[in-house]
């Protein structure tokens, strides 16, 4: 089932993406499937996998929750997609109301930032990158607060690793 359902998500981006081009030119199911790969449990796979689809694509939530998408995962893709109608720092205060969608959006700045994928650093380029950064570092500070405090394995936040509780 766990296979199924990873496999089913990688075909979906790669329908949504294809065509698509990063800033470096390069096909963006690439950035994706890096996402992806970060992720630590089955999860964060899969939320990596679908992170960009609801904003570059007509797909909706209900479509992915019938093509089996869990809805923990909807839930957290509904707060890392973000919205046409929100600024950057809206979206990153909503990002971090879910701890799975924080701990895949720390996947995808991370490779967002890596800068050595570009010939070249323009000025909107460092403008983007200082964003990033200030974004990465608050959810972090904040995944890290979490886990401080005892963390919580499968609580709201979702911060935690999805073990089982006893």
């Amino acid at each position: 089932m766990e296979e199924y359902l990873l496999e089913s998500a990688i075909r979906i981006a790669a329908k949504v993406h294809k065509g698509q081009k990063d800033r470096a030119h390069k096909p963006y199911i690439l950035h994706v499937m890096r996402v992806m790969m970060r992720g630590q449990d089955l999860e964060e796979q899969l939320l990596g996998a679908l992170h960009d689809v609801l904003e570059r694509s007509e797909l909706t939530v209900k479509d992915l929750e019938q093509k089996g998408i869990p809805p923990r995962v909807l839930k957290a893709l509904e707060h890392i997609s973000r919205r046409s109608d929100e600024d950057y720092a809206g979206y990153i205060e909503r990002v971090a109301q879910d701890g799975l969608a924080v701990r895949v959006k720390l996947h995808d700045l991370s490779d967002k930032m890596d800068i050595r994928m570009l010939n070249e650093l323009t000025q909107a380029d460092l403008k983007r990158y200082n964003r990033q950064l200030a974004a990465y570092h608050k959810l972090r500070r904040l995944a890290e607060e979490t886990r401080a405090g005892g963390g919580l394995t499968n609580g709201p936040t979702g911060l935690g690793r999805n073990r089982p509780t006893k």
